[in-house]
């Protein structure tokens, strides 16, 4: 049975956890590294926080707590990136920068994070949910793999090919 400390409070964030979001983006990213795995190089989500306050004042963060402690987050938005632009969808949303504390991993937390994102899109009336990741990170694949997202092209990006993944969504169940 699991301690009432490993479980997390799954919620839209808000400005107050901008910068935990972004230490929890630099640690993983140094940890990816250090394994090899050249994605989320070092500095670089430090170097996207306009963009990141964009999204978090948007509302587009979903954040994991333990407590008062971030311990995960991710960005969800209508938006899509460049990645996508030769595969327009009315109806999809996009996750970006999902990632979980290293004091929290190896819990289910980031696929309980993935659930959560799904939910709230489902909510929000999208059809399907779409995100990318370095076509390099096989343990990634497959882990959206094994999520029921299907593996759609490699495309390239700054120097670098992503893989574009997708999920078709069911509506919510009306409450009637």
């Amino acid at each position: 049975m699991a301690s009432s400390g490993l479980l997390a409070e799954i919620c839209r964030g808000s400005s107050d956890d901008l910068d935990d979001f972004i230490e929890i983006l630099e640690e993983v990213g140094s940890w990816l590294w250090r394994r090899g795995i050249h994605q989320w190089e070092p500095g670089s989500n430090r170097a996207q926080r306009v963009l990141l306050e964009r999204h978090v004042e948007s509302g587009c963060l979903i954040a994991a707590r333990r407590g008062a402690r971030l311990v995960g987050g991710a960005i969800i938005t209508p938006q899509p990136t460049e990645e996508w632009a030769l595969l327009p969808s009315p109806g999809a949303i996009y996750l970006h920068k999902l990632a979980v504390s290293r004091v929290a991993s190896g819990q289910a937390l980031g696929r309980k994070i993935l659930d959560h994102c799904e939910l709230v899109a489902r909510r929000d009336g999208a059809t399907r949910m779409r995100l990318d990741c370095w076509d390099g990170n096989a343990a990634l694949r497959s882990y959206y793999r094994s999520a029921g997202y299907l593996k759609l092209d490699a495309v390239e990006s700054h120097g670098y090919l992503v893989r574009l993944f997708e999920k078709r969504l069911s509506p919510v169940p009306s409450d009637s």
